[in-house]
């Protein structure tokens, strides 16, 4: 409706600083997100999960009717006088509408004994549907505590004044809420009292509310009547438009997943793949655990496995979570390849969402921010049809990725929903449609894993899927997830030892026990004996440099993985001075400028290096010497094939990774010397970590000895294997040496064998674990607790996070500045540890560009930025660069 408001009002268009050019009744838009909701609830994959947690098997026509009056009230608390004057033209004396509500209905007196008849509390409690309602009203992030709400309450705000009548409007909303759904009449059993559904439900409201408030699909009404017929002509499309609806790409399967050779152009699966396309489809739900080497298809596994419970009505859509953005990023261009095969009509394709922030990115868009395009803000290249508008509406919010429907992103977005954080319901929610992948599994922490368990725990109650892969997970690691208890005991060192490889376990939804072993998961792949040798230059950069150099002059492609950025930088440094004229083309370069391949680089930067060094070691490539110098950012997601590893001594499963880079393609014919895949080990120059270990028991040691790998037990145990087993045959021996170094019992003898401080490092490092464990349980935001008994903790986003130690700040650079390979950077992530002290909202200062090198100010220091990547000008300070995260 044109002009200043001349009733309650719901939603208003107004220019900073000026009138009120249009608004929207609040009638018509509890009408919009009504109608909204109960196309949610019309989708069986949502109703099902619903119920499931409501404890029922499905949720009869008079329920869904009764969950839709509640969701009708979610915004009764607009009617206050001081919401209601932020449309005036000048307002003074606002208000919010959720706090105010909760404060009058904890508040006894005449307006709350008014506001319970308006709404019918009596009736509602009737349905067993009181804290369901609590659950709607809190839609806008976080729940608020019934019993002690966050604001005082103000009984004025609720009085008849100035010609309206708050608690009178909310009665003509209830009326006309039972008036849209007349089937709420009919006989229903009372909903259960079960939490879980409660904040489901919750979630479902905020959904329905974000998708009722976009003016696209919801035009603000021309009359204050009659908006019901229209809300509900809109929503399904809405939902259809936003894909929140997968319904056309199911259709378009006709009721089957394509073959897997169609999906990914082979002529048959890998037998690992195989044995995931054999496995039952469980209509009630349930996980899966997928070990298989490095290579042998998990991805397309995954994919495929999503396909089939998609086709079958199972999942709506798939989220595949990785540990990093670079990862992710990988992953997400060969998942918009295969939903291109799986859905060769782009109308019934589900868009492929990048859920990484800073990315705007949807199939092979990139979108940009621009606030000039109300209701949307961001803009797409070259949609004249507004077709990406409609695809990318789950990226254009942070809180709205995993209300897409084929979501691909970093393991932080699924963790988010276990945490009391902001919009943490609406995540929750959204998560339970799809089937959820978590790739690398092991490459979390204790404090990350615990919190993984809780939404595992959460996803398998309402009947979701979900399914975990690792080339490397230890016994240990498994029976936390598959028996979904920490203190989970596994089976003895021998006998876990000689469990199969490649393997699947499987859990059922709603059990906590699962397969007492790994099932077969086809047979180990090609044999590949690796030739293991241990050399003390751990420490000198030059001897590093100078072997890998002989090796590229010899015609190996060789790479070179340390533990930490800086590791990686000094051997970068040490072989362009080592390096002759006749060597430059054996050096790994990104646009014509040799370049480490690590974390610290620019986003876009990040892609050219991707690109610039599969295409230096990956499949097809040219023969001929080549040297790359990188982190861990190389051993997970890109396609490539060395003839020679250097690597620091990491953990056996992180080795087994880094391994799985060498001989990968059988059909590549190998230099003379490399015929066999080669590892130098790198390793301390004296055989005793125990040196490293202080009177506390904690560890700290060079290149990432008991910083990014904290655990020495570990290290050592893996060392000792090495020792022994100079050769070792992958993937025939990686259960073996993952469990020799990763098993309780090996851990133990490590410290039975070892003097002076292992025990006490052994005490430090379980405490530590513990602490972890601890804390990401009490971190997460309890689902067996009724909505309404606890609010989130007031300013918890800024101390709550996914990961320990996370924290980074961006510099956005406003012009842009070049980019040391080719274009411009916008912005660059600063890691916690070098941004300590900068708030969130600084900014990069005293910006200095020569050519393609950048010098600024971030907070209280002065950082580089060009073909080396980004590190602080001055190296003096704690070295808190060797962290977990920097490599």
């Amino acid at each position: 409706m044109d002009g200043a408001p001349s009733g309650f009002w719901g939603k208003l268009r107004r220019p900073p600083g000026g009138p009120v050019e249009r608004w929207h009744p609040l009638v018509a838009h509890c009408a919009d997100v009504a109608a909204c909701l109960e196309a949610l609830l019309a989708d069986d994959v949502i109703r099902s999960r619903l119920a499931r947690l409501a404890g029922l098997g499905d949720l009869t026509p008079p329920q869904r009717a009764r969950l839709c009056v509640l969701g009708a009230l979610h915004d009764a608390g607009k009617f206050n006088h001081g919401f209601q004057r932020k449309g005036d033209p000048a307002p003074s004396d606002v208000a919010g509408h959720v706090g105010e509500l909760f404060a009058l209905l904890a508040a006894p007196g005449p307006e709350r004994s008014a506001l319970a008849e308006a709404l019918s509390l009596r009736e509602i409690d009737g349905w067993g549907a009181s804290r369901l309602l609590v659950a709607a009203l809190a839609h806008h992030g976080a729940p608020e505590n019934v019993r002690s709400p966050s604001r005082p309450p103000r009984a004025a705000l609720w009085r008849p004044a100035d010609g309206r009548d708050p608690i009178g409007g909310i009665a003509c909303l209830a009326d006309a809420a039972r008036s849209w759904f007349p089937a709420w009449r009919e006989p229903a059993d009372p909903f259960l009292d079960r939490p879980a559904f409660q904040h489901a439900f919750s979630g479902l409201v905020t959904l329905a509310d974000w998708v009722g408030s976009d003016e696209a699909s919801f035009p603000y009404a021309s009359t204050k009547d009659g908006r019901m017929s229209f809300a509900r002509e809109r929503a399904p499309e809405g939902l259809r438009r936003l894909w929140i609806d997968p319904s056309a790409a199911r259709t378009a399967l006709g009721g089957r997943a394509p073959a897997f050779t169609r999906l990914f152009d082979v002529p048959s699966p890998r037998p690992a793949q195989q044995a995931v396309l054999d496995l039952p489809v469980a209509p009630e739900g349930g996980l899966t655990v997928l070990e298989a080497e490095t290579g042998s298809g998990k991805t397309e596994a995954a994919v495929a496995r999503f396909a089939r419970l998609f086709a079958d009505g199972l999942v709506n859509g798939m989220y595949f979570a990785l540990p990093t953005r670079t990862s992710a990023t990988q992953i997400h261009r060969r998942l918009v390849d295969a939903m291109r095969r799986c859905f060769p009509d782009e109308n019934s394709r589900p868009p492929v969402v990048l859920a990484v922030p800073g990315y705007l990115r949807v199939d092979d868009a990139e979108g940009k921010r621009d606030p000039r395009l109300p209701p949307f803000s961001v803009s797409w290249p070259d949609d004249e049809q507004e077709r990406m508008r409609w695809r990318g509406w789950a990226v254009e919010h942070g809180k709205r990725y995993l209300a897409g429907t084929v979501v691909v992103g970093t393991i932080d977005q699924v963790l988010l929903s276990a945490l009391p954080l902001k919009h943490a319901h609406l995540r929750a929610a959204s998560l339970l449609r799809h089937l959820l992948v978590v790739d690398e599994v092991h490459a979390s922490d204790a404090y990350m894993n615990r919190l993984l368990a809780t939404v595992l725990d959460r996803h398998l109650a309402a009947g979701g899927h979900a399914l975990l892969m690792s080339a490397t997970l230890g016994a240990a690691a498994r029976e936390r997830f598959t028996r979904a208890r920490d203190d989970a005991t596994p089976p003895p060192l021998s006998t876990c030892a000689e469990m199969r490889y490649p393997g699947i376990t499987c859990r059922s939804a709603g059990s906590r026990v699962a397969d007492s072993r790994p099932r077969p998961a086809g047979a180990a792949g090609n044999p590949k004996p690796i030739t293991v040798e241990s050399v003390a230059i751990l420490e000198d950069p030059s001897a590093v440099a100078r072997r890998a150099l002989d090796a590229a002059r010899a015609g190996a492609r060789v790479l070179v993985i340390r533990n930490t950025v800086n590791g990686a930088l000094a051997v970068q440094r040490a072989l362009e001075v080592l390096a002759a004229p006749a060597d430059g083309a054996r050096l790994f370069t990104c646009e014509g400028q040799a370049a480490p391949h690590h974390s610290r680089y620019a986003g876009p930067d990040r892609e050219r290096l991707d690109r610039a060094i599969e295409s230096a070691l990956g499949k097809g490539t040219d023969p001929g010497g080549h040297v790359v110098v990188a982190t861990q950012t190389v051993q997970q997601s890109l396609d490539l094939d060395a003839d020679f590893l250097l690597t620091d001594l990491c953990p056996a499963d992180v080795l087994l990774q880094r391994a799985g880079r060498l001989h990968r393609h059988a059909d590549r014919v190998r230099p003379a010397g490399f015929e066999r895949a080669r590892v130098m080990l790198l390793v301390p120059s004296t055989p005793d970590l125990g040196r490293y270990i202080d009177g506390r028991g904690a560890a700290r040691g060079p290149h990432g000895i008991g910083t990014v790998y904290r655990d020495l037990r570990i290290l050592e145990a893996t060392w000792a294997f090495i020792r022994h087993r100079p050769e070792i045959d992958i993937p025939a021996m990686n259960r073996a040496f993952v469990e020799a170094a990763t098993h309780p019992e090996a851990l133990a003898g490590v410290v039975a064998r070892g003097a002076g401080r292992w025990g006490l490092h052994a005490r430090a490092v379980t405490g530590a674990l513990l602490g972890e464990q601890v804390l990401a349980a009490t971190n997460a935001f309890d689902w067996d607790r009724p909505f309404g008994d606890a609010g989130f903790p007031t300013g918890f986003d800024a101390v709550v996070k996914t990961r320990l130690g996370a924290g980074d700040r961006i510099a956005r650079f406003e012009p842009a500045v070049p980019s040391p390979f080719a274009g411009s950077v916008e912005f660059l992530s600063i890691p916690a540890w070098f941004a300590q002290g900068a708030g969130s909202e600084e900014v990069p200062r005293s910006v200095n560009v020569s050519g393609r090198f950048v010098r600024f100010q971030f907070g209280a220091r002065r950082f580089v930025y060009d073909r080396l990547g980004l590190r602080p000008e001055d190296a003096s300070g704690p070295p808190h660069e060797e962290d977990a995260a920097d490599a």
